[in-house]
């Protein structure tokens, strides 16, 4: 049966491999569905790799960095108090539906997230998912002051603030559109990026076309189409046979085969990533930190990376990974030692384990390309310590959506990539109480660290943001709201004739309008 699958999803996709031949396609394999594509209303990486190609921001990352560069903005001045940031814009640049992109249609773009009687309030199209305060929290106002000048004003400084604009969760939407669509805005995206939404299937494929008027350059393949591939061997088989060209999730059991073929190359990146196991801060018996640092002594992350991830990740001793600048190198996590996970767990009232249920996705996710095997392995460690864990596995946005809901009360694999490179996309977002229960999905709650972060936020003092983040860091690894597992290298596939493509650590394909496909 796996066999017919496979060879199944390998007809069905040869209709992509000739189009992609026929008129310049370029197809790029994912494992899950996105859930919508309104850069301001859905927060996910796979829809975060479609949006990535139709929005712009004011602000972008140069290649293969977090480092800021000018985007739809050409040029920035910050106030010496840190909290006047004074835009000036792109001239000649039009949204792909033909609305003018000005000083006055961005300002209308903001509109819809902050004023309620706005037409396209974002709060009145359906779930919000967002970065919304995160990057906005601290704003006081915001003013077109001139026809290609904006203004934001800010009550305090806030140091993420310039690289959080050039997120994708910030790409800048026409409001013509926005309007337009209303609640179906999330379906019919509409940006200033280099190419253009045309067709969404769902759980089969996302068809784009170049923007002809892309400001950065024509795009240099007519197509791009994000193909839904679940399974991940059929994946590298249409790889290999060429009907996609890219793989966005790359299953770690496949990798061996792709580095066996010499028509493929494997692209690697220091990650900013972070992978584990959620751990309900507020429910028994995981309420006694106790509980909490035993699962953690419990599982051989060493050995999972040696075996599980194929070398390709690192331990987590902090909940940063080493490649984001703030990460404290002093800290030493918690080592594999089963017989302290056993004491720790008597001294809690539980000589002899208890059962859970640990909830996971059923796909890889680009932070952790081995998907539920990481649950099967981490079930397989907890059992030699008398918890019992029942695996459930949920297709990717239903588990985001129960674990997101504030209303599970099980264990959950989760795991982040870094979206800006701030330390703050870290600590801030998983495990500040105000971000309880979307992003903090463990419901973890310390004052202590709210505190620490919100300093940390308002410094503009590099080594000062330091010393507090590795302040937080070390609450939050002995509060052990989660299992940490590890931390892995972004991993991609391609084959050779994919040219001018590059990572970056955000895990989004920007740049996209630079690649091109050789024959």
């Amino acid at each position: 049966m796996k066999y017919g699958r496979i060879l199944s999803a390998a007809l069905a996709l040869s209709t992509f491999g000739a189009l992609a031949q026929a008129q310049t396609t370029l197809v790029i394999g994912i494992q899950s569905d996105p859930t919508g594509f309104d850069p301001e209303a859905v927060l996910n990486n796979t829809s975060g790799f479609v949006m990535s190609t139709v929005y712009d921001s004011l602000v972008k990352y140069k290649r293969g960095t977090v480092e800021v560069e000018p985007g739809l903005a050409q040029s920035w001045k910050i106030s010496p108090d840190g909290k006047t940031y004074t835009f000036t814009l792109r001239k000649g640049v039009t949204f792909q539906d033909g609305t003018p992109f000005n000083a006055q249609t961005f300002v209308k773009s903001l509109d819809r997230l902050f004023k309620k009687n706005d037409p396209a309030y974002i709060y009145n199209t359906g779930p919000v998912e967002s970065y919304i305060d995160f990057t906005y929290g601290p704003m006081d106002s915001y003013q077109a002051t001139g026809p290609y000048t904006v203004q934001f004003k800010l009550k305090k400084p806030f140091a993420p603030f310039l690289t959080s604009l050039a997120m994708v969760w910030n790409g800048v939407v026409s409001p013509t559109a926005a309007a337009k669509f209303g609640k179906d805005f999330r379906n019919n995206p509409v940006g200033t990026g280099p190419f253009i939404f045309k067709e969404w299937v769902r759980g089969d494929h996302i068809t784009l076309a170049a923007n002809p008027n892309y400001w950065g350059g024509k795009p240099k393949v007519d197509r791009l189409i994000f193909k839904v591939i679940p399974d991940p061997q059929a994946a590298v088989l249409a790889l290999k046979r060429g009907e996609v060209q890219l793989l966005a999730d790359v299953s770690n059991q496949t990798i061996p085969a792709i580095r066996a073929d010499p028509n493929l190359r494997l692209l690697t990146q220091p990650g900013l990533t972070i992978s584990g196991v959620s751990l309900p801060f507020n429910v028994k018996p995981f309420s006694d930190v106790r509980v909490r640092q035993a699962l953690n002594y419990a599982i051989d992350k060493d050995a999972l990376n040696r075996t599980l991830y194929q070398g390709l990740a690192k331990t987590l001793t902090s909940p940063l990974p080493q490649a984001q600048w703030g990460f404290d190198p002093n800290l030493k996590g918690y080592p594999y030692d089963p017989q302290k996970a056993k004491q720790l767990l008597a001294a809690a009232g539980y000589p002899n384990g208890f059962s859970a249920e640990l909830l996971a996705y059923n796909t890889a996710r680009g932070y952790n390309p081995a998907g539920p095997q990481l649950a099967i392995a981490i079930q397989g460690y907890l059992k030699q310590i008398g918890v019992n864990v029942n695996v459930k596995q949920m297709e990717f946005g239903s588990f985001l959506s129960t674990v997101r809901s504030g209303k599970y009360g099980g264990m959950a694999l989760t795991g982040w990539s870094g979206d800006n490179g701030d330390p703050d996309n870290f600590l801030y977002e998983l495990f500040a109480s105000a971000n309880i229960p979307v992003g903090n999905t463990s419901g973890y709650k310390n004052p202590k660290v709210d505190a620490l972060l919100q300093q940390a936020q308002f410094s503009t003092d590099r080594n000062q943001r330091v010393k507090l983040y590795q302040q937080a860091q070390r609450q939050i690894m002995q509060d052990a709201p989660w299992i940490f597992v590890n931390s892995t290298l972004q991993v991609r596939a391609a084959r050779k004739e994919v040219q001018g493509f590059t990572l970056n650590p955000t895990q989004m394909f920007l740049d996209m309008q630079d690649v091109s496909l050789t024959k």
